[in-house]
């Protein structure tokens, strides 16, 4: 019985290698099956590390849906459901405790996987956070017991490979939120170089998040934009894992949808990209044109939760959208030079926020008429949810 299992898992892995060599999808019971990496994982960032690594399901979301499936009564709904835990996820960062568990997950992840991190913890993000000046003190703790310490445990995990988003909805704030002063400018132009410049690290490719297709008036602002991600790959050293950035995190825009979900007619003709194909290739054109090598103009986008397009009352309207569906599966399969993969960025499943209007910190946005209620605090399991989001799905499960 010994010889036969160990025969087995030989196969296994030869197997697991030649698909691995030629960029083709390994089974996730199948990876599961091997286990961690044993040798030094070395990453370039000149070219699409998606062709050949396949996003780790992280353990947090695994267990989420693994209790959220023996929820289930419908067999069939049940059956959909268990396939979401093998789908691969990004882990959060959002507080210093997070980062406790993140040896024990790297040091799980099988070489042809790569482990997805998302760093958000940027002060003044949030304007309820806006506390304190940006002062040394600040920069601080944010720089040493969060980026030094992510960046010492991954000098450590050198057999695994890891894909870094810098700050989601940091750099729209540039210019949507009123309220941030000079703050969050500050705040970044400091924090983010010096995250991309401690996590230029062999086993890494780094993106910054850019929002989406709708977070600025990309017609005006494309230029502005560009040079300040210029300014910031810049200010880290023109650091060489730097591949670009990510869109969509946690949103539901469509990639190549036309024409676009609000306009009748060619999107060309508007300023906000209709869809985050056209945003993509607007924002890694401006990158070039602007001086951005064009190795570390790629993106990567969320479609974690975009399988049902034209749901949506207004571009604006980002909780719990009644009637989504999971979108397309971790994949590199993209069928355009500027976007590196469909990655899921988000945990769908969890809850945006509450649909109570008395409840702490409720925002206006989770109460609207396209908005699945009654939905629970952010960030809590949503079963309902997670549900309609297997049943909807698209591709199906």
């Amino acid at each position: 019985m010994m010889l036969k299992i160990g025969l087995t898992a030989i196969l296994v892995v030869t197997s697991l290698s030649t698909n691995a060599a030629r960029g083709k999808d390994v089974s996730p019971s199948i990876r599961n099956i091997v286990g961690a990496c044993s040798i030094p994982a070395v990453l370039d960032a000149r070219t699409n590390v998606w062709e050949d690594h396949i996003l780790y399901p992280t353990s947090d979301y695994r267990n989420e849906v693994e209790q959220a499936v023996k929820a289930i009564d419908d067999a069939q709904l049940r059956e959909k459901a268990a396939k979401v835990a093998n789908v691969g996820t990004f882990m959060w960062i959002k507080t210093v405790d997070d980062i406790a568990n993140l040896a024990t997950e790297a040091s799980a992840v099988p070489c042809d996987n790569i482990l997805g991190l998302v760093l958000d913890i940027l002060p003044y993000k949030e304007s309820k956070t806006r506390s304190l000046e940006l002062d040394n003190r600040t920069l601080a703790q944010y720089q040493t017991p969060f980026i030094d310490s992510i960046a010492e445990i991954i000098r450590s995990s050198i057999n695994t490979s890891f894909a870094v988003i810098v700050e989601p909805r940091a750099f729209p704030g540039y210019f949507n939120d009123t309220s941030a002063g000079d703050d969050l400018p500050k705040s970044y132009r400091e924090n983010v170089p010096y995250a991309l410049k401690a996590l230029n690290l062999p086993n890494v490719v780094t993106y910054i998040d850019v929002g989406n297709s709708n977070s600025m008036d990309w017609d005006l602002q494309r230029d502005v934009a560009a040079k300040e991600i210029l300014n910031t790959f810049e200010a880290a050293g023109s650091p060489s894992q730097f591949r670009g950035f990510a869109t969509n995190v946690a949103n539901y825009n469509a990639w190549d949808l036309l024409p676009g979900e609000f306009v009748p007619a060619d999107d060309s003709r508007y300023t906000r990209p209709q869809n985050e194909q056209q945003f993509v290739r607007i924002l890694s054109d401006a990158l070039q044109k602007n001086g951005l090598p064009s190795r570390a103009t790629h993106g990567i986008m969320d479609t974690s939760r975009n399988g049902v397009p034209g749901l949506r009352w207004t571009w604006d309207d980002w909780c719990n959208v009644n009637g989504a569906g999971f979108g397309p599966r971790p994949t590199s399969q993209t069928r355009d030079e500027s976007l590196d993969a469909f990655v899921w960025v988000a945990h769908p499943g969890e809850s945006d926020g509450s649909s109570d209007p008395s409840a702490p910190g409720y925002d206006a946005a989770c109460g609207k008429e396209d908005a699945f209620r009654p939905s629970p605090a952010a960030g809590q399991w949503h079963q309902a949810y997670f549900e309609m989001l297997v049943q909807n799905a698209d591709p199906t499960l």
